[in-house]
This record gives C-alpha cells, sequence and structure tokens, in this order.
C-alpha cells in the first residue's frame, strides 16, 4: 500500500478502535457490602433502590477510618471520598431503540436480540462529607456514545471525548455554583436531571433506557490509593495522542495495518535450516549472559539473537509466540544481559566527564543565583532501556518483582559466586533493591522495578536519589554502594579483560566450526576421490577393452597382410613367363587379379599405420588411466588419514569438539528432522560452560561499569533529581516535554528493566514523544486487545513482542454485534472485527519470522516445556499444540511418585455430584464442600499453606463459582479458628477464574468445574475453545485435580480426547 492509502486505514482503524472504547458498557463495580473489623462485619458501601430513605454510608466510611488509625494504617489505607453511581439500565433495549432510530437492518444485525447486561450511566464523585470533588460528575462514554446515535437517527455520528469532558464539567460548574451536596439517593436525583436536561432527555423511554434491577443507585467507598475514576477509558487518550502524531512512525502504522498486509514472504525460522544457521552465527549471540547454570534452548536462543539484532531484518517489531512454561522469562533475562554489556560499552566510549552530554537549562525553576538543567541522554544510549508493558498486572509484577530475588542468584544456580548476596554485601545498588523489594539480602541488585501508578513511580523515585547533608544516618541511598564498588577507571579494565576473554572464547568457538567445516570439507573430497576412483577404473576398464580390440584389429591386419603377400607371391612364383608379363602389364585376367590383391595389400598396409597409431593411443592413454589411479590411491590415502585425524579431533574421546560442546554440537546431524529432534530442541548450539561463564563474568563487568558511571558523573545523579521534582508537579507542561524522555531515560540507566500496565502508560509516560524511549518488551501480549499496545509502540524504537494466542484471550466487555456495527460505520476490514484479535496477532502478522504450530502460523516459536509433569503437559500439549512441544521439566519422572508430599497423590478426576445454584450461576455447594475437605489434608501437607501464594490454586472457569468458592472457603476455615484477614488474602490470590491466574504457577491445581446438567450452555462455553482447558491445566507444576459431575464432562469437546488417555478417577 502506498503512504497515503495506508494513512486512510490508519485513521479509519483509529477511529473503529476509540468508538470501541465508548462504546464499551460499565457495570457497577464490586462493592463491598460488609467489610471486618476484627471479627465483626461491618455494614459497608451499599445499593440502593427508588424507595431508599437511607443515607449514604458516609458515617461508615469515617468510623472504619478510625478502626484503621488504631491499627496504625497509613494514610494510603484510608477512606477519603466515594463513587456514587446512578442507573441500572438493560443494555438491550438501549442499543435496540439505537437500532430502531437508526434504521439498522435487523437480519443482519440479529444478535442485538441476544444482548443482556446492565450499564449505569454517570457517577459523582463525594468526600465524606458529601461535597463533590474535583473529580465530581463522570458521564458514562457507552450511555452518551448511544444517545448520540440515537439522536443523529445514524451511526455514522463524530464522537468527541472532548464533548463529553465540556459536558462534565458544565454539570461540575451547575452543582458547585448551587452548592449541591450528595447525601442521600434523592440528591443523586438532581445530577441526573441535570444531565438529561443538558443531554435534552424528556423521559428514559424516549431513549430506550429500561431497568435491570431495583438497584438503582450504588455507592463505593475509596481509599487514597484506589483509581479515582470507573469511566476513564485507558486507551482513548492515547488513541487520539497517537492519530495525531504516528505518521512519522512506521512501526506503529505497520503494527495498525497488519490485518491489510496480505500474504507477506515469511522466513519459517522453525524448520528453515540455512536461516536458523545464520541467526545461531557466533556473533549474533549476545556478548553476555544472564547469570544461570541452564542456557537457552534452541529456538529461545535463535529468538534471542533476532530480538538483540539491528541488521539483517526488515521489521522493528519481533513477536515470539510461547506456550506455558517454555520460557519467556529466560528471553527477557538474555535480552537484559547483551543490552547490560552494549550499554556499557556506549557508556565507556562516552565517559564521565567532558561536553558529550549536552545540559539543557530550566527557564521556571531558574533564577539570577540558581540554574535548574538537566542533561540530554543521547539516542545511542537511550536505545537500551528497557521498557516491559502487559495489561495483566501480574505478569508484569512476576517479571519485575522476580528478576531482582536474591534467591535465583545463589552460587550453586549460577556459573559464578558474583551476585550471591550471601557472599557479595554489594552487587549492583543491592540495598537500594532490597528496599524496593521490602526485604533485607532478598535483592541481588536494581535491575527491575515497577512503575505505571503514582505509587510506584514515586517509591521508585525516592529510593534512587543521592544522599543529602540532613538525611537521617540510616536512609538509604544510591551512594550506599560506594564503600563496596569500584573506580570508573577499574570497572573499564574489568570490563575490557572480561570482553577480551569471550572474544578469545569465541575466536575459539570459530576455529571449532572451522575445524567441523574442514572435515565435512576433507570428508567430501575423500567422498569426490573415492567417486573418481570409481570412474578411473571404469575408464581404465574401458581403456582395456578397447585396447584389446585395437590389439586384435593389429593383428588381423597383420595376418592379413601376410596371406595376401603370400598369396601374390605364390601366384608370381607359380607363373608362365607370359602370365607374368600380365601380372606386370596388370592385364588380362591374371593380371587384374593381382593387381586387385596388390590394391588391397596397399590398402591393408595403410590402414595398418592408422591401427597402429591408434594402438599406441590406447596403450598410452591406459598408462596414463593407470597413472591416476595409483595417484588417486595416494591422494585417498592422504584424505583418510586427514579425514581420521579431523573425525577424532571432531568426534573422538577427550579433547574432541563433541565432547566439549556435549549436546549444544551442531553437526550436520544436528539439524536433520530438526522440528521433531528432542535432543536438538533442547539443545543451545555453540555453547560450553567456560564459555557461558565468561559471558556471565562480563554481565556482571558491564553492571559495574554501569555503577560507577552513575555514582560518579554528574548526569544520572542531576537528572534524577530533576525527575523527582517533575513527578511533584513542578515544572511548565512545555518543559515536562522537552525533559521527561530524558529523565526517564536517565532512571533507565539506573534499572535497565521498567514496567508498567498498558493501563499506566498513557499516563506516567504522557510525556514521552516518538519514538523517545528504548526497546519495547510486551508480555503476555495474547491476552491485550490490539489498540492497548499503541502508545507503547509509539514511544519505542523497538519491539518484541511475547505471548500465546491458544492462552487467555483478550476480555472484550462490548458485545460482538456493536463491534460490527462499529466496524461498518468506519468502513474497516472485516478482519478487524474478529473480537479474538490481540497485540499478539498483530505482531504476528508483521514479525518476518514465523513458524507453525499445528495448522497455525506463529511468530517464532519455543518448544520446550519446562514447568509441568505429567498429564497437564501432554493435555495441554495434546488440545493446543498439536504434540508440538517437548516436555524438559527437571525431575518430572522424580515428581510423578505418589511419596511425594503433595496433596493429591496421583492427578485425576475428583466426582463431585450436584446441582448449581442456577440464574447463571454455576456454584454447587458439593464441590466447595469437597474443596474444603481436601484443604482441610492441605493444611497439615503444607504447614504455611494460606500464607503463601504457590502451593495450591483453586481454578474455575467462571466469576460466580470463584467468587462463592472465596466465601465459602473463608467461612469454612474461619469457623476452624483461622484468621478470617490471613484466608481473605489467601482467597484472593489462589482462588479465581482462569483469566487471573495466567503467568502464574503453584505445586497443585483444584480445577473446579461448577455447573450442572441443567446449565449446557455454560459446559460448551468453556470448551468452545481450548484456551480455558489449556491455562488451568498448565498453571499445575505437579498435581491437578478435575472437580465436579465426571459424567456431565466425559463426553464434551476436549475432555473426551484428554480423559481416556490421561485421567483416571481418583479420591485424593
Amino acid at each position: 500500500m502506498r503512504n497515503r492509502s495506508l494513512t486512510a486505514e490508519c485513521n479509519k482503524i483509529f477511529n473503529f478502535w476509540k468508538l470501541e472504547e465508548y462504546f464499551t458498557p460499565s457495570d457497577y463495580p464490586a462493592l463491598a457490602l460488609t467489610i471486618k473489623e476484627g471479627k465483626q462485619d461491618i455494614p459497608f458501601d451499599a445499593y440502593y433502590n427508588a424507595y431508599s430513605t437511607r443515607s449514604l454510608p458516609l458515617k461508615e466510611y469515617k468510623a472504619h477510618n478510625e478502626y484503621l488509625r488504631q491499627k496504625h494504617k497509613s494514610d494510603e489505607k484510608l477512606y477519603n471520598r466515594a463513587n456514587v453511581y446512578c442507573g441500572c439500565y438493560k443494555i438491550k433495549t438501549f442499543v435496540e431503540k439505537m437500532a430502531e432510530k437508526c434504521k439498522l437492518d435487523m437480519e443482519k444485525y440479529a444478535e442485538i436480540n441476544e444482548l443482556s447486561g446492565r450499564f449505569y450511566i454517570f457517577s459523582v464523585q463525594i468526600d465524606l462529607d458529601g461535597k463533590i470533588t474535583e473529580e465530581g460528575v463522570q458521564v458514562s462514554p457507552f450511555f452518551y456514545a448511544v444517545l448520540c446515535m440515537i439522536k443523529a437517527e445514524g451511526i455514522n455520528v463524530n464522537i468527541m471525548q472532548e464533548n463529553i469532558w465540556k459536558l462534565n464539567e458544565e454539570v461540575n460548574e451547575i452543582l458547585k455554583q448551587n452548592n449541591v451536596q450528595i447525601l442521600e439517593f434523592t440528591d443523586v436525583t438532581i445530577v441526573k436531571n441535570i444531565i438529561f436536561d443538558k443531554l435534552r432527555i424528556e423521559s428514559e423511554s424516549e431513549v430506550g433506557l429500561k431497568s435491570a434491577s431495583d438497584k438503582v443507585y450504588a455507592c463505593k467507598g475509596l481509599k487514597k490509593e484506589d483509581e479515582t475514576s470507573d469511566f476513564t477509558s485507558f486507551y482513548l487518550d492515547e488513541i487520539e495522542n497517537v492519530q495525531k502524531n504516528y505518521k512519522n512512525n512506521e512501526n506503529l502504522i505497520k503494527y495498525t495495518t497488519s490485518l491489510l498486509a496480505g500474504n507477506q514472504k515469511k522466513i519459517m525460522i522453525d524448520s528453515d535450516v540455512c536461516s536458523m544457521k545464520k541467526w545461531l552465527e557466533v556473533d549474533r549471540f549476545p556478548m553476555g549472559k544472564y547469570p544461570s547454570k541452564f542456557s537457552p534452548t534452541l529456538m529461545q536462543q535463535i529468538a534471542i539473537n533476532i530480538a538483540i539484532s539491528e541488521k539483517d531484518r526488515k521489521e522493528k517489531i519481533f513477536s515470539v509466540n510461547g506456550p506455558p512454561g517454555t520460557g519467556k522469562t529466560t528471553l527477557l533475562k538474555e535480552i537484559i544481559a547483551s543490552n547490560v554489556v552494549q550499554l556499557a560499552e556506549v557508556l565507556i566510549k562516552y565517559g564521565i566527564s567532558g561536553s558529550n552530554f549536552v545540559s539543557r537549562k530550566v527557564e521556571s525553576a531558574s533564577n539570577a543565583s540558581y540554574t535548574e538543567k538537566y542533561y540530554e541522554i543521547p539516542e545511542e544510549i537511550s536505545k537500551y532501556g528497557i521498557l516491559v508493558v502487559s495489561n495483566n498486572n501480574g505478569a508484569v509484577e512476576n517479571i519485575t518483582l522476580d528478576l531482582p530475588k536474591s534467591g535465583d542468584m545463589e552460587k550453586d544456580k549460577t556459573r559464578t559466586d558474583y551476585f550471591d548476596r550471601k557472599i557479595n554485601k554489594e552487587v549492583y545498588f543491592s540495598a537500594v533493591a532490597d528496599n524496593l523489594l521490602g526485604k533485607e539480602g532478598g535483592a541481588w541488585g536494581l535491575i527491575s522495578a515497577r512503575m505505571g501508578r503514582k505509587s510506584y513511580v514515586t517509591e521508585v523515585l525516592e529510593s534512587c536519589v543521592f544522599a543529602k547533608k540532613n538525611d537521617a544516618s540510616d536512609k538509604v541511598t544510591l551512594d550506599l554502594a560506594r564503600e563496596d564498588s569500584i573506580s570508573w577507571d577499574e570497572a573499564i579494565d574489568k570490563f575490557n579483560a572480561a570482553k577480551r576473554k569471550v572474544l578469545l572464547l569465541r575466536e575459539g568457538i570459530k576455529k571449532d566450526q572451522k575445524l567441523l567445516d574442514d572435515f565435512y570439507k576433507e570428508g567430501e573430497g575423500l567422498a569426490k576421490s573415492k567417486l573418481d576412483l570409481k570412474q578411473l577404473l571404469i575408464e581404465k576398464e574401458q581403456l582395456n577393452i578397447k585396447l584389446n580390440d585395437v590389439r586384435t584389429e593389429l593383428e588381423s591386419n597383420e595376418q592379413e597382410t601376410l596371406e595376401q603377400e603370400g598369396e601374390i607371391k605364390y601366384i608370381k612364383e607359380h607363373s608362365s613367363i607370359f602370365k607374368k608379363l600380365l601380372i606386370l602389364l596388370g592385364i588380362g585376367k591374371i593380371g587384374r587379379h593381382v593387381a586387385e590383391k596388390q590394391k588391397y595389400v596397399d590398402e591393408l598396409i595403410i590402414n595398418h599405420e592408422d591401427i597402429k597409431r591408434r594402438y599406441s593411443l590406447a596403450v598410452r592413454n591406459t598408462e596414463e588411466v593407470c597413472g591416476k589411479i595409483e595417484n588417486q590411491y595416494s591422494i585417498i590415502s592422504t584424505l583418510e588419514k586427514k579425514v581420521q585425524i579431523l573425525e577424532e579431533k571432531v568426534y573422538g574421546n577427550n579433547e574432541s569438539l563433541k565432547n566439549k560442546y556435549k549436546n549444544n554440537f551442531a553437526d550436520r546431524n544436528f539439524y536433520e528432522a530438526i522440528k521433531e529432534s528432542e535432543n536438538s530442541q533442547n539443545a543451545c548450539p555453540w555453547t560450553f560452560d567456560e564459555y557461558d561463564m565468561a559471558r556471565e563474568e562480563l554481565f556482571f563487568a558491564s553492571l559495574q561499569v554501569r555503577k560507577a558511571f552513575i555514582l560518579e558523573s554528574p548526569y544520572i545523579k542531576r537528572n534524577l533529581f530533576v525527575y523527582e521534582a517533575y513527578n511533584n508537579g513542578k515544572y511548565t507542561m512545555e518543559e515536562k516535554k522537552e525533559m521527561f524522555p530524558h529523565l526517564f531515560n536517565s532512571l533507565s540507566i539506573v534499572i535497565p528493566v521498567l514496567s508498567s500496565t498498558f493501563a499506566s502508560v498513557g499516563r506516567f509516560l504522557k510525556h514521552a514523544g516518538n519514538m523517545s524511549l528504548g526497546m519495547l518488551i510486551i508480555d503476555e501480549s495474547g491476552q491485550a486487545v490490539p489498540q492497548s499496545a499503541l502508545g507503547a509502540i509509539y514511544r519505542t524504537r523497538r519491539a518484541v513482542v511475547v505471548g500465546d494466542p491458544l492462552q487467555v484471550e483478550p476480555v472484550v466487555t462490548i458485545p460482538k454485534v456493536l463491534i460490527d456495527i462499529l466496524a461498518d460505520s468506519t468502513c474497516v476490514a472485516n478482519e478487524y472485527k474478529v473480537i479474538e484479535n490481540s497485540a499478539q496477532t498483530f505482531a504476528d502478522n508483521i514479525n518476518e519470522f514465523n513458524g507453525m504450530i499445528g495448522e497455525r502460523q506463529v511468530g517464532c516459536p519455543l518448544v520446550v516445556h519446562r514447568r509441568c509433569i505429567e498429564p497437564m503437559f501432554s493435555i495441554s500439549n495434546l488440545i493446543s499444540y498439536d504434540n508440538r512441544m517437548f516436555n524438559k521439566t527437571n525431575k518430572k519422572e522424580e515428581y510423578l511418585k505418589p511419596e511425594n508430599p503433595f496433596l493429591i497423590k496421583k492427578s485425576g478426576w475428583i466426582n463431585v455430584e450436584g446441582v448449581e445454584n442456577g440464574g447463571k450461576d454455576h456454584f454447587v455447594k458439593n464441590q466447595a464442600e469437597r474443596v474444603c475437605q481436601l484443604m482441610e489434608d492441605a493444611v497439615h501437607i503444607y504447614s504455611d499453606l494460606f500464607e503463601t501464594d504457590d502451593k495450591i490454586f483453586i481454578i474455575t472457569p467462571f466469576r460466580t463459582v470463584a467468587e462463592s468458592m472465596r466465601k465459602f472457603i473463608i467461612s469454612y476455615f474461619s469457623a476452624k479458628g483461622y484468621d478470617k484477614e490471613i484466608l481473605s488474602k489467601w482467597t484472593k490470590n489462589c482462588v479465581g477464574t482462569v483469566h487471573t491466574f495466567q503467568g502464574k504457577d503453584a505445586n497443585e491445581v483444584l480445577l473446579v468445574l461448577g455447573c450442572s446438567n441443567k446449565s449446557a450452555g455454560a459446559m460448551n462455553w468453556v470448551v468452545k475453545k481450548a484456551n480455558i482447558l489449556n491455562v488451568a491445566c498448565t498453571r499445575a507444576k505437579y498435581r491437578i485435580a478435575f472437580i465436579g459431575n465426571i459424567n456431565d464432562w466425559k463426553n464434551r469437546r476436549y475432555f473426551r480426547e484428554f480423559i481416556p488417555k490421561f485421567i483416571d478417577t481418583i479420591d485424593a
């Protein structure tokens, strides 16, 4: 497509995505109807109907604050305001009215008749005295957008966010002028009447508003730390910002239009051996290695090498398809190691003094006696910063809170002892990392930190400070690292020495590869020489035949000549004188006869010369070939000795390449049937212990260069100071836009990996412009709607997108029929209507490196699984991955033994019959009782069970089952004396729907299926795709128990495939 056409398509897609955000209905948030104070349940949040007389629960919030203060809770945990929600209307009747007014084809959009669900039309935020806060009234974008179509009687309307903001402002201004306080539900009707008046709504029925419940109003208390608005679309502002500024960002254009790209030529990187070998060349590996005794697997290493490369790639967006347990975190770690080493080289180049960094004056904060300034961070440095983003908050925290943990870096788990905090007090700003992690000695170094939320950003910036004169003596600052750190010059010397060692070993690997190439080359030469010998022997045989033929011909010629001459002689000797005269003259009968014979003899003599010549030639050729054969035998003998010597070096004992590289030895056999070769897939070609140790040492040396740069140069210290002031609201808007990328990139020098959820990107990176930041890594991208990634892609230079479309898909609450209507109104391609579209599918379409899993073409696939034992692995592999994965889970046979200390001795099905609650509530009490019986046993096996979140998960496909299971467990175990607060925290973390557990794992999973035979539709929803079962099974590392009525499930899709093969009925 041409640029103008692409721009037009982008704008249509952006408009469609904006409408999707507007048209997402807002249901009431979950209310805490009671709250714990000691052992008492105190009334708290509340619903109201049109006849309620009770005041809003503001006094209850205040009273609870007093209780929290007595418990010495921080101010962030106190309640300081409330949101009051108005209206509980049916989505169906509202959209039906829109369809009627817009004269939509109801056959085309028949799904409108199937709509369900509810929405509210506005919220109003008040403080605990009932006064309207600054946020005040917020009108639902869904309500506003559908209403616009109803009023316009057409779907092609230009809905602007500014118009909603303007409406909110006008309503808030009227309330402010009239000093309106919201103390009772009747006060909310005042606000409703103002909004209806502004929108010219005469009656609810006129616009299709029909009550869905008698819970017309709701009030929810908010803590200081809580998000303020339920209507804020996390992505609307981002889409609008990107739409204004995207035209110079080729990555973003390609991403947005990726579904229109058609059949692009892809490199099938999991089967194209030439491409695999190219991306496994020695110089393509990261110079540094993240500390671990384990190496990446084949496809991991290929993905790593492509991800870090800036050459031989057409696209700057690279996608990796990572099924459960295939090491997506390993991928990230190796990218970190590469970037850390590359940045160290650039920092050494720039140095800690001189004028390599340009300073910028901040006018608004400067005066005659003081100049406020910050330093610009060059792109050559900033491009190595890493921003990890996901829409899954758990995934973000898993990465950024797990990376610094010291337990994984102890010397028995790595190749050196440099990162072991039991040995080294300081590794890389370890005290600051401890502080952020909240545990002394808990972190090995300041490798990552979570950002996004204002409180997280503040926490990080307050931790990453330098000491001031008036600081408390025990304050943890970056300076603390000075005491146990080396100088800038020492750091450079150690880095250069470590780098030389890696380069020397690399040269050794190249020599080894040349040795293998020579072995194959000489082997091929030997094979060719033997083939040449065979040809020479054939040629000799043919020449011998020819020589014999010529010899026979020569002998025959000579014999014939003698015979003919003898006859002539005999005739002459036995003829009369007269006849002799006739013979002499050649006349007469006898004269002519002898003349003819003489002529024949003359011809024989002439032929004899030719035959002699041919005979001599045949003799020479035969002798020449014999010489060649003799020479060829000599050549072959020499080659055989050479090949034998090389073969000994390559495959022999002790010093051989095979012994050196072991399973990582990538000869030609390595690449045979590469997709099916388990050994090859588990290998990391051309790596060995000494090499990986040297790379690990270089990673450590690079961190010391980075640390010395931070401690000894003025640039980072100054920018961190300015960043903290920026975060506290200082500086003008224009100054913020100019300085922010440099401030953030400075923090990225201190902390190599910073993370956020997509929802927070627009807020905390608000002032980061087009491609102003470094590398983006999107984690769990199969869960993210495509538009959620726009802002992050826009702000970064390149992206690695990691996920799995066969796990949890994006949660899209907008009805599919509305998506179809909005897509038609904006004229986007049909491909954009697909509700399962994710950031992963978009990235896979751009990615030039693809692979196959079954019939599905995906981004670069990872196929070696290292989490689950049987049967979880095989169930997942069967139903989702066409048995493409290989199970290399450590000690998998050992963990299968029933004597292991697990609750479930053998994975299987616990058959529990019972009736669900009904009315779309799929909770079965009998199943909950069985779970609690099992948990009673579990607390004896895991003594700290309720204080951990990695022993047992209770997972269900259904939200209603999850909610009821939490309540049931809390009630059951609190009655037995367990602390309700601890139980509440445990159930929040360890009991939930499948969607809440992606990216997490536990020793054991109880998969509570809920349902009974009267909810076939719900059961069929579970098996509509394999995703739910796939994720649920692969959360369990060692044991899984399916809990439900086996007769209700055994004949359903997927269950009927894996139950006969892998699952027996058990009693646990």
